[in-house]
Parts: structure tokens; C-alpha cells; sequence
């Protein structure tokens, strides 16, 4: 069993593939899995071409990310493709995309069943699943994935990104490609794995009650406009804006998940622009009757807690047993990324730390899934999500 990872910085998609190709094919020959991340301006259907008929027997998955991309030979930012290869005889991964005008939960679940009919364990339930969905409708993606299983087979996961927000994300397998639907791969790897999904906000102690919401616009808080609300929590006018998601990344509205010994942990939503009528569109689902909390964040909190993500992952997992860790997947928030770009080589080496200097990938997406410590698995905004695969 082998994990391997290459990158290339190349502006035109054909030079880029390939040379990212040569470069992993020097580490590692044969992988049943082949992860893609890339820039937006690539030609995804080339890209997929050129792997298809590389690895003609690998299943492969492909999603763009925004401004670059993170491996363990670090950050690189502005454009590139970045390719993982995970290489386990015993083990089996099927990859799928539905994109069609149904609801996000049906294509969830038929993406769910064509990716385990691709990985040939018909009948099984897998250790994991990668999920890359087109953002918009998340909650629902991941409702359908449980409703399929019937229990929360922990997710990992990052929404498809473009560089500035304006719908260029792009999703492929080794069968097609769309801009909008569902991507997902099944695992069912003969390793050990390991996995965590935390926030790293904290929360101020003020709150208040979503009383009238519509999709992913949060209309009031408390009975009053909910920018209204916002802007006293921040203290600083944002009614005269239309985008404010650089403004609120170090504010946003926390949700809680869970509890741990009495503590609560959060799930994030990260305030986008405000509405006409005094609303605030938000990157995910909020429902009337729930308790919104401010949270705040710091930008070496940003820098560090990439690490911490991971490090939580091994400590969970080795709790019951010895583990060697062979490499991983990190999804980190877009967001998190642009609010501290300048310094993103020393996440880089926070994670390269966390994960042992194994081989690992790190795209930037426009919300994160996973499952918390206390099993749900959720979508939110500015969080860090990450698995690792161990030897036995």
C-alpha cells in the first residue's frame, strides 16, 4: 500500500498534466484512486482525457479549487493541478458523478450507488466518503448519502471552487464532468483510517434565534433584521455592502453540533452579502427556530489549527490502537485560505507536521463536510476537515 502525491504550476492544461503525471508516476505505479485538484481557466475535460488514458484502470476524481492548492511539497499558490494516488491492492474505491435536474438529494444517492457499482463491493458499507458536490445545496447532498446507508458513514469533503466566486467550479471523474451536480468516491481501503472535522472559532457568548429564514437567507434575528443584529455583534456598519464574506470571515455565525463532556462544538455559517431586505445570505442552511451564536476567530487560530485538525485525528485513532500513518486528505475553507494567504506556507508546515511528512492533499473549497467527534456528519463553513490512512 502507497500513497503518492505531484504537482504542477503550468498555465496551459496539456503541459500541466503531464507533467504533474510524470512526476507521480516516479513514486508510485498502478493506483486504484486518483484524486485531481486544479485551477479554474483548466480544461477539465482535457485533463480528464490525458488521466483516463494514463490510468485507464484507476478511478479517478477531479474537483477545481480556489486560488491553488496545498501538498506536502507545500503551498502553491495562483494556479496548478495537483494529483493524489492512493495505491492498495487489497483495497477497493469507486468515484461517481450524478448532474442532473432532480433533487440534490436523489443525486446524491444514485452518485452513492454508481460509485459503489464502480468499486465492485456491491452489498458493503464503506469505511469513507470523499465528497465534492457543487455548492448550494450540501445539507441536502448529505441527507441523501445517510438516507441511502441508513447509518452516518463518516464523510470527508470540500465543495467545488472557482477564484471569486462566480459559479467557474468543476467537478470530473474518469466517466464525465459537469459544473453543477454531485461527485463522490466510495472507500473501502485495507488500511486503517482516522478522521476529524473541527471549527476552531470560538464563541463570544451572544446569541440569538433565527425567526424568519428563507433557503439560505437568514431574514431576522430575534424578530429584527438580521444584519441589523450582525452589525451590532461586529460593531461596524455593513448595511450600505453587497459582499461582506472577507469582512465576516473572522465573525461568523456559529450553530451548536454537538457536546463533548458538557462542551459544545460548533458548526459555521459564513455571512456572504446582505440581501434587500435587511437579510444576510449565508454558504449554508439555517432553519427557523435555531440558535445562532457569534463566533470569533484570529488569524493565527487560521494558521494553526490546520495542524490541530489533524493532529485530533491521530490522537483519536491511536487511542485504540498503533497507527503509521502513510498519508492523508486536508480540506480547508477557501475562505480561511484568502484571509491568510500571505502566510499559508506556515499552514503548510503546520500540516506537513501534523501529518507526519507523509504524502498529502489540501484543496481550498467553498464549505467543508465531515463528522464530528459525536458522529454527525455535517456541512459547514470555515472548518477544516481530514482523514489519514495508516498501516496496520
Amino acid at each position: 500500500m502507497d500513497i503518492a502525491t505531484s504537482f504542477s504550476a503550468f498555465h496551459a492544461a496539456k503541459h500541466a498534466v503531464s507533467d504533474a503525471i510524470r512526476k507521480l508516476k516516479s513514486k508510485i505505479i498502478n493506483p486504484k484512486l486518483i484524486l485531481a485538484y486544479f485551477s479554474e481557466h483548466y480544461d477539465e475535460q482535457l485533463i480528464q482525457q490525458v488521466l483516463v488514458a494514463e490510468f485507464p484502470n484507476s478511478q479517478i476524481l477531479g474537483c477545481s479549487s480556489c486560488q491553488g492548492v496545498m501538498t506536502d511539497e507545500g503551498y502553491n499558490r495562483g494556479e496548478g493541478i495537483a494529483l493524489w494516488a492512493m495505491c492498495d491492492y487489497e483495497g477497493a474505491f469507486g468515484s461517481a458523478i450524478v448532474s442532473t435536474n432532480q433533487s440534490p438529494s436523489d443525486m446524491a444517492r444514485q452518485a452513492l450507488l454508481r460509485a459503489i457499482e464502480n468499486s465492485d463491493r456491491p452489498g458493503e458499507l464503506p469505511a469513507l466518503i470523499l465528497l465534492h458536490s457543487s455548492p448550494g445545496h450540501e445539507e441536502e447532498v448529505i441527507q441523501g448519502i445517510e438516507d441511502e446507508l441508513g447509518i452516518p458513514v463518516p464523510i470527508i469533503g470540500g465543495s467545488a471552487a472557482d477564484d471569486h466566486v462566480r459559479g467557474n467550479w468543476k467537478l470530473f471523474t474518469h466517466e464525465q464532468q459537469c459544473k453543477e451536480g454531485v461527485g463522490l468516491c466510495v472507500f473501502y481501503p485495507s488500511c486503517n483510517i482516522s478522521y476529524s472535522f473541527h471549527s476552531g472559532y470560538a464563541s463570544l457568548g451572544t446569541s440569538a434565534i433565527a425567526t424568519r429564514t428563507e433557503g439560505r437567507e437568514l431574514i431576522e434575528l430575534n424578530h429584527r433584521p438580521a444584519i441589523d443584529i450582525y452589525q451590532e455583534w461586529i460593531g461596524q456598519p455593513l448595511s450600505g455592502e453587497n459582499s461582506i464574506v472577507s469582512r465576516s470571515c473572522l465573525n461568523p455565525l456559529g450553530r451548536i453540533a454537538g457536546k463533548v463532556h458538557g462542551l459544545p462544538y460548533f458548526k459555521l455559517s459564513h455571512p456572504l452579502k446582505v440581501t434587500q431586505r435587511g437579510g444576510i445570505e449565508l454558504f449554508a442552511n439555517v432553519e427557523e427556530g435555531e440558535e445562532l451564536f457569534f463566533m470569533e476567530g484570529t488569524e493565527e487560530r487560521l494558521i494553526t489549527r490546520a495542524g490541530r485538525v489533524i493532529d485530533s485525528a491521530f490522537d483519536i485513532g491511536s487511542a485504540s490502537q498503533e497507527l503509521d500513518p502513510i498519508g492523508g486528505i486536508t480540506i480547508y475553507c477557501a475562505g480561511c485560505m484568502l484571509q491568510v494567504q500571505d502566510r499559508m506556507e506556515e499552514v503548510a508546515q503546520y500540516v506537513n507536521k501534523a501529518m507526519h511528512h507523509t504524502p498529502f492533499v489540501c484543496p481550498f473549497t467553498f464549505g467543508e463536510q465531515g463528522q464530528f467527534v459525536g458522529g454527525e456528519n455535517a456541512h459547514g463553513n470555515l472548518m477544516i476537515s481530514a482523514v489519514l490512512f495508516h498501516r496496520d
